[in-house]
């Protein structure tokens, strides 16, 4: 195969549909960082489905050119810029600028107009933080630089990608309602001040995005506790022979809230599953080494997050078992009904059955009268026929007919029951 005509396979023709996507795919959330010293802002808004072609077209505004649909906006210079990025239930707006830190390490105000979007975009501020990062083989920050800032007493610091970094931050909101880090740049290199910058944002955003099924889980703990005790109850009316279908009108009740309730927290519960295992996947990435009289910020993180998540955990199992124990007292309760059924169609054929021998009986007793019944009307017209012809012999048609009563009702009983067995043969 020659070089061109490799080239041209390589243009198009040949290529898999999805080949440029996928391979642009690995670098379509890095942040446009290449250098230090850098400060940055984030905010994250939580945005409705409902609200994101408003959204879209808020960025439209101040991005001509650039399409918000593809979910990524940039815009930059030689001096810094911003960037928005759509996420599933999410979006964040992103400032950055380059620059000496100065003495306030790059924490100082900046005017509102660089964050545009906190007058007008679409959704709720959800989390805010500053990042800063010294120039590299800068000297460490004092303690007095970083105090104004950050409580040293109470804070995390500790070494990230291998000794390249060290960290400060004590996770409370500042001024303006951000939270502040300070990364001290030993000898990050190439892409690690972006990479680090953005671990470090990702630690945060998911970490609070995880924290969101916390209240509802305790929410629905408190109500589990309720609901528990009413199947309780059901079920102890159920094995003391309760009316069954009073029973079975409360166990629906609780059963259609359940569902509702399993139906408001899927959502939820899969999205705190994944933004937890996000946060922990980004804390490897982290690399840190403990400096002494510290936490590192997995530490911290898994002594605040941990428990949260052991609870949602505990609620989401309490319901599928309070699922199932209703799902069991529902197929009790319908052998229960099934039984009873049972024995009022046992009773209803023993009904029909008494019945049926009853008609049976009627029915012989009906078709013993009609042979006389027909006899007598058979002889009645045999009488007006034979008088006539015997009216000069005294008595005669009368020992006539004598005689023939017999043979009359056998001649009708034997009619009858052909005419029955007709019946009865044409019927099966």
């Amino acid at each position: 195969m020659t070089r061109q005509r490799r080239e041209d396979e390589m243009d198009g023709g040949r290529d898999h549909p999805l080949r440029v996507t996928l391979s642009e795919l690995m670098h379509l959330r890095a942040l446009p960082l290449d250098r230090a010293p850098v400060r940055l802002r984030q905010w994250v808004y939580l945005v409705e489905a409902e609200d994101r072609a408003q959204e879209a077209a808020f960025v439209a505004l101040f991005a001509p050119g650039q399409d918000p649909a593809a979910g990524r906006v940039v815009v930059a210079n030689d001096d810094g810029g911003w960037l928005w990025e759509r996420h599933q239930e999410f979006s964040t707006w992103t400032w950055f600028g380059y620059g000496a830190l100065g003495r306030e390490l790059g924490f100082e105000p900046l005017p509102e107009e660089s964050f545009f979007w906190l007058d007008g975009a679409p959704g709720q501020v959800f989390r805010g933080v500053e990042i800063s990062v010294s120039a590299p083989g800068a000297k460490p920050p004092t303690d007095a630089a970083l105090g104004r800032h950050i409580d040293l007493q109470r804070c995390v610091s500790c070494e990230a990608f291998d000794g390249a970094a060290r960290i400060w931050t004590d996770f409370r909101l500042r001024e303006g309602g951000t939270g502040r880090i300070h990364v001290h740049n030993v000898s990050l290199a190439n892409d690690e001040v972006s990479r680090l910058v953005q671990t470090l944002l990702e630690i945060g955003n998911y970490r609070k995005l995880a924290l969101i099924g916390f209240p509802p889980a305790r929410e629905l703990l408190a109500w589990l506790d309720g609901a528990e005790a009413r199947l309780a109850a059901i079920t102890s009316g159920l094995a003391a022979g309760e009316d069954s279908q009073s029973v079975l009108a409360h166990l629906l009740a609780l059963s259609a809230e359940v569902e509702l309730r399993a139906a408001r927290s899927r959502f939820r519960r899969g999205a705190t599953e994944s933004y937890h295992r996000l946060t922990m996947d980004r804390l490897e990435a982290l690399r840190e080494r403990r400096v002494a009289g510290h936490s590192t910020m997995s530490e911290f993180i898994a002594r605040r997050l941990l428990p949260a998540m052991r609870t949602r955990e505990a609620a989401d199992r309490r319901l599928d078992d309070l699922s199932l124990r209703v799902a069991r007292s529902g197929d009790l309760l319908r052998t229960k009904l099934g039984l009873a059924q049972d024995r009022q169609n046992q009773e209803t054929l023993r009904g029909m059955d008494a019945s049926l021998q009853l008609q049976t009986k009627l029915q012989g007793l009906v078709e013993g009268l009609s042979i006389f019944a027909v006899g007598y009307y058979v002889l009645g017209l045999l009488g007006y026929l034979l008088k006539p012809w015997l009216h000069n012999w005294p008595g005669g048609a009368e020992r006539v007919l004598s005689a023939l009563v017999p043979l009359v009702l056998i001649a009708v009983a034997a009619s009858l029951h052909r005419r029955k067995k007709r019946l009865i043969d044409g019927a099966e």
